[in-house]
């Protein structure tokens, strides 16, 4: 084996090589290996902590959501929700159980006793005297209205229980019995803390394995570095060591001087031959040295016949010189026809025409010339080189001038002209002249012409023929300076059709991503003007972007996949900025010329329609929250009154509550339906002359029938006030909202004023109180539809957030305008302001019922 590798240098490398690339391989496999074995158990254990934790949060709220249940069948009594009751009850015993079975440390074990206990306290004692409280007032047994814990004592028997139990439950008192339950909450909260324990320990498991894993890789570099200094670094010194003897001997060989035979290590590998043949050669040169002395005398006798062969030669260049004068003049014109096409062929032809036009007149010999365009037959460019302004004029505008022969044969076209007077010269000359036309192939019509003049000569058929091929390379050159322009347009068309549609948009290519302006306004990230060309390349990575998405992960991972080129058929729904801006994305996969070249992503900021939906939630659950509490008074009123046989005046106390319930429903469902009829714009108006003080003055009369604590004033001036064209019912719906409002929101009664002030063209109302209030900040919403104000106070008042909303689209209706000022804790001002009907004179109006329907 060592005699086959010595037999090569290759050989001995490789070998090393190998060996080190193969401990390389083995110890990396181990390390790798051992370190994802040991990664992967410390995740396993992650994410076991993590489903017992789910597991605990689904049992504590299945125990608020068993409490709320039993509080619904108590409040209403309905044996079909003892189903959902006994549902549930199974579902906290089942999940209660797999705890039990599944707890692997003492914590855990500990709550799983813990919420055994509590689910046996609550099943076998809170349960039973709550279902038998419920079955006692259906009885009649019970006439208390609301719980009473010492009845609910004695409607149940408490069985006897351990005084040691943990979950203590009374029935006493209602704060004894929830601090009781409550307890679960803190049970919960210690065993998530252990939880957290195991996880902080797991993670710290699994760094002290990184740390290893990377001790690991240093010890296996100090392997490879022991063995590079074991092995390969011997067998460089030995190989360095004979080149730099062979280098040594080589440069004497270089001064002249006698080399030294080089003593052979291994003859059977490169170094070893070279050495030999470095031998051989040296005793070959040595040789060959004495011959040289000998051959000395010879060359001296040959150096006077070169002395003669040098004055021959000296002849020779002369001729030579000559024939390159001529060389380098061809050269230069040559240069200027390279030159020339170069430049035809470029794409800034139109700013080079000067230029063109000049080497033409050089290569041609010409003396001045220029370069006409076309269009539609009209000429509407010149590029000249040499000719005064009176010369160009009188080139375009002549009937009988070439430009016209060309243009009418559409060839090449020639004259010579007797030039005698206001000429440069002092004698007369003659000026030959030639027009060559620029031609469309495509169309054979002529776009421009090539003009030159030259005095001494006729131009032949040879320059002509080389200028009839500048022409068509120039015809080339301006056809595709019309194609540049079009895409240009183009270009520039589709450029503002990306940055002007309101949909952000990416696009992926070979690696890089453009996005337009909008997809920057989206993220909040700066554009510059001068990105007005095309899709912007963006400058930000989309991991930079994806930190302002507030569902992170799930939108790395859509862009992978499309970077991947696995277009995702699904949208994706995301939001920014912690629910600043809503957005849906979905991707595109872009082919053309036969294979895929990239991805088109589309951001549609959808943040209103979100919001339009997050509103219509809202509405539903006011709307059920509305509905549902004076349904409750009038099904608990009417079972009362047909279960038991009450005296008459407390059925009179009855009735009139259930009438007002039935009220407030009935106005409810009026604004639910005006607010339809708003939207689908088929709310109609019977506009008729109204006198605004008295309608306002009934309605305040019959609401300050409703209130002890409130005193309504109504101040209209001493002089009467003209009359409004305007719908009645409206107008009361209108003050009669703003009015009730005023009451409502003034829980501490105190004055409101009603005042009625007239203008130059208008008649401006005002509804003063002195109640809570409205933030500033609510100020700007707050004519919205389902809009309340999100504050303590205001939500203990009831409402749908609907009456405002109706009262802006009245007075818009009668082309009015509403608005409010207020001070939170001080009270609000609301100002409405309604044109007066146009007839001047009320004589003209008494007696007349003129009306009109108008549908908004």
């Amino acid at each position: 084996m060592k005699s086959w590798l010595n037999r090569t240098i290759g050989r001995q490398i490789m070998s090393a090589f190998y060996m080190v690339i193969l401990t390389l391989v083995l110890t990396s496999a181990g390390v790798y290996f051992y370190t994802k074995s040991q990664v992967q158990t410390s995740r396993q254990e992650l994410l076991t902590l993590n489903d017992h934790r789910t597991r605990a949060t689904n049992l504590y709220e299945s125990w608020q959501s068993l409490q709320y249940e039993m509080r619904g069948f108590v409040l209403l009594g309905d044996e079909a929700m003892l189903e959902e009751i006994e549902r549930k009850k199974d579902n906290i015993n089942q999940q209660t159980t797999w705890f039990e079975k599944n707890a692997r440390f003492k914590e855990e074990k500990q709550y799983a006793k813990d919420a055994r206990s509590l689910y046996t306290a609550y099943t076998q004692r809170v349960m039973p005297s709550l279902t038998n409280y419920v079955a006692a007032k259906k009885d009649g047994d019970v006439t208390e209205p609301f719980l009473q814990m010492a009845t609910l004592g004695k409607v149940t028997q408490a069985p006897k229980l351990d005084p040691k139990r943990k979950f203590n439950i009374k029935t006493k008192s209602a704060a004894d019995m929830s601090s009781s339950i409550v307890d679960m909450e803190t049970v919960f909260t210690k065993y998530r803390n252990s939880l957290n324990k195991q996880e902080l320990a797991a993670q710290e498991k699994l760094g002290k394995q990184v740390n290893a894993s990377q001790i690991l890789g240093f010890v296996n570099l100090a392997v490879l570095l022991l063995i590079i200094a074991l092995l390969v670094r011997p067998f460089v010194s030995r190989l360095t060591g004979q080149l730099r003897q062979l280098n040594r001997e080589s440069s004497r060989l270089a001064r002249g001087e006698d080399a030294t035979p080089i003593k052979v290590v291994n003859a059977r590998d490169e170094i070893g031959e070279l050495t030999t043949t470095f031998n051989q050669m040296a005793a070959s040169i040595s040789s060959q040295k004495m011959q040289l002395v000998s051959s000395n005398d010879e060359l001296q006798s040959q150096q006077e016949e070169l002395v003669a062969q040098q004055e021959e030669l000296q002849m020779q260049q002369e001729e030579l010189e000559e024939a390159l004068d001529t060389t380098l003049r061809n050269e230069t014109h040559l240069r200027y026809r390279n030159e020339l096409t170069e430049t035809l062929a470029s794409r800034e032809t139109l700013t080079a025409y000067p230029a063109i036009i000049e080497k033409l007149i050089t290569i041609t010999d010409a003396e001045l010339g220029a370069i006409v365009f076309l269009d539609d037959d009209r000429y509407t460019d010149i590029v000249s080189y040499g000719m005064t302004p009176d010369q160009q004029h009188q080139l375009l505008h002549s009937s009988i001038s070439l430009l016209e022969r060309a243009r009418m044969h559409k060839h090449a076209v020639r004259s010579t002209k007797q030039v005698t007077s206001d000429h440069p010269l002092p004698y007369p000359y003659s000026m030959y002249e030639t027009v060559v036309p620029v031609m469309d192939p495509s169309t054979n019509t002529m776009i421009a012409s090539i003009y030159l003049v030259r005095y001494r000569d006729q131009f032949n058929e040879e320059q002509t023929e080389e200028i009839w091929s500048f022409s068509r390379q120039l015809a080339l050159s301006l056809l595709r300076m019309r194609v540049f322009d079009e895409i240009e347009r183009e270009r520039e068309k589709t450029s503002k059709l990306l940055h002007s549609i309101r949909e952000a948009v990416i696009y992926i290519e070979d690696d890089k991503i453009f996005a337009n302006k909008p997809l920057l306004a989206l993220f909040h990230h700066p554009s510059h003007d001068q990105f007005n060309e095309g899709l912007m390349t963006l400058d930000v990575k989309i991991e930079e972007l994806a930190v302002q998405v507030d569902q992170h992960e799930a939108f790395l991972e859509y862009m992978n996949r499309v970077c991947r080129h696995d277009i995702p058929t699904e949208g994706l729904s995301l939001s920014l900025n912690k629910e600043e801006r809503f957005v849906q994305v979905y991707a595109e996969g872009i082919q053309y010329g036969g294979r895929f070249r990239g991805t088109m992503l589309v951001l549609r900021d959808v943040t209103i329609e979100t919001g339009i939906d997050r509103m219509k939630s809202e509405f539903v659950s006011t709307v059920s929250h509305e509905l549902r509490t004076p349904l409750a008074s009038i099904f608990g009123y009417t079972e009362l009154m047909l279960a038991k046989d009450l005296p008459v005046d407390r059925q009179q106390r009855y009735l009139t509550t259930i009438h007002s319930e039935t009220q407030r429903l009935t106005s409810l469902v009026n604004d639910f339906l005006d607010v339809q009829r708003m939207e689908s714009s088929q709310q109609q108006y019977q506009f008729v002359k109204l006198d605004l003080r008295n309608l306002i003055q009934e309605v305040a009369e019959f609401h300050a029938g409703s209130t002890s604590h409130h005193q309504l004033t109504l101040e209209t001036g001493d002089r009467p006030l003209r009359w409004i064209e305007a719908d009645e019912p409206k107008m009361r719906q209108l003050f009669g909202n703003l009015i009730n409002n005023a009451i409502k929101y003034s829980p501490d009664g105190g004055e409101i004023e009603l005042k009625l002030e007239e203008l130059e063209d208008r008649l401006r109302i005002q509804i003063i109180d002195e109640g809570i209030g409205i933030p500033q900040h609510a100020l700007p919403e707050l004519f919205s539809k389902f809009y309340r104000v999100d504050n303590s106070d205001s939500r203990k008042i009831g409402g749908t957030g609907l009456g405002l909303a109706i009262c802006q689209e009245i007075v818009r209706a009668h082309d009015g305008l509403i608005h409010v000022e207020s001070t939170e804790g001080s009270g609000s001002i609301f100002t409405i302001e309604l044109p007066f009907e146009q007839i001047s004179s009320l004589e003209t109006i008494t007696g007349t019922e003129h009306a009109k329907d108008h549908k908004r």
